[in-house]
């Protein structure tokens, strides 16, 4: 979970975006180590219909339309926030392009099925807006991992409502050295290097160290947003501060109350979780003509298997319940 340095000179992989550079991830499902190539599809496919297709959906877009449920005071967001599906896309979006353009790892060695748990509690800040999107003229934060949050002094709702203008003062010189790497970026593909002062959300000024301004782009290219990353910045009064990977939380990923009965409304709603998801992946398949190796089909297909394996639980503990009650009653009888 390092910033990998790499000799590479920053700028774009490549000019033919139908072979992606490698995110090199753990992905636990396939069993093994490797690094993921993307096979982006070919650009004006020959699909009969395909000028009716109405403004292709994005992470970035949805991202901004659905509601988490709010961290809890003193904490600046919670995994039901910075982990859902889009959420995961867009933690792939970032990583895949960073790689592309600059040659080197945003994340190395991070389990695939913790990419988004990984990436937030990296030791570096990471913010993104939903610059390039369409009909947007203000952007606003749609990502920022705990060191951008700890940084900017907010919290995860308070960020994703936040105008990315605000992270500097408000007078026109401030604004041009905040705009200033992120157009270079929007004409380049990224700036690195540049050493520009923000504002937290309290007022207090530090400057960004060697931070990187990048697009986020899709498999074909396309830009869907922005973002920033850097792992140091300066306080006004002259401190340095390193930022630090967060440490795990205690008991992270074990599953509690297995022997709570579930009501059937939980199972009612798994039961739909599984069948909308299932429907998703049809329809990335039939509708968009994806395969098994394109990402966003293995994403969805990986987000099918946690659904899945969510109702099955439930399940099991429905019948395990039932058979615990049963034998109850078989003593009493006795």
């Amino acid at each position: 979970m390092l910033l990998q340095n790499h000799p590479h000179k920053p700028g774009f992989a490549s000019h033919d975006w139908r072979h992606v550079g490698p995110l090199c991830i753990r992905n636990k499902w396939l069993g093994r180590w490797r690094s993921v190539k993307v096979l982006a599809a070919k650009k004006g496919g020959d699909k009969k219909g395909g000028d009716k297709k109405g403004p292709k959906k994005s992470a970035l877009a949805d991202l901004m339309k659905k509601k988490e449920a709010a961290a809890p005071a003193g904490q600046p967001a919670v995994s039901a926030q910075y982990d859902t599906p889009e959420a995961r896309m867009l933690a792939f979006q970032m990583c895949d392009s960073y790689w592309r353009l600059t040659k080197k790892y945003l994340m190395e060695g991070a389990d695939f099925n913790r990419l988004p748990a990984e990436l937030f509690r990296a030791p570096f800040a990471l913010l993104a807006h939903n610059r390039f999107q369409e009909g947007v003229t203000d952007p606003i934060y749609i990502y920022g991992n705990r060191a951008a949050l700890e940084v900017f002094e907010t919290t995860w709702d308070e960020l994703l409502q936040t105008p990315s203008r605000k992270s500097a003062a408000d007078n026109p010189n401030a604004q041009k050295d905040c705009n200033g790497p992120l157009d270079k970026a929007a004409e380049t593909g990224v700036a690195s290097g540049p050493e520009v002062w923000r504002v937290s959300k309290s007022g207090q000024r530090f400057k960004i160290k060697d931070g990187t301004f990048f697009n986020i782009m899709d498999r074909e290219g396309n830009k869907l947003g922005q973002a920033t990353v850097f792992d140091r910045y300066e306080r006004e009064d002259g401190r340095e501060i390193q930022i630090t990977a967060a440490p795990r939380e205690e008991g992270e990923g074990v599953v509690e109350g297995a022997l709570d009965i579930p009501t059937p409304e939980q199972i009612q709603a798994a039961e739909a979780a599984v069948a909308e998801q299932a429907a998703h992946v049809r329809s990335l398949k039939g509708d968009q003509g994806l395969s098994n190796q394109d990402i966003p089909v293995q994403l969805a297909v990986h987000e099918l298997k946690k659904r899945k394996e969510t109702l099955a639980r439930l399940q099991k503990q429905l019948e395990d319940a039932l058979a615990a009650q049963e034998a109850l009653f078989d003593d009493e009888d006795d």
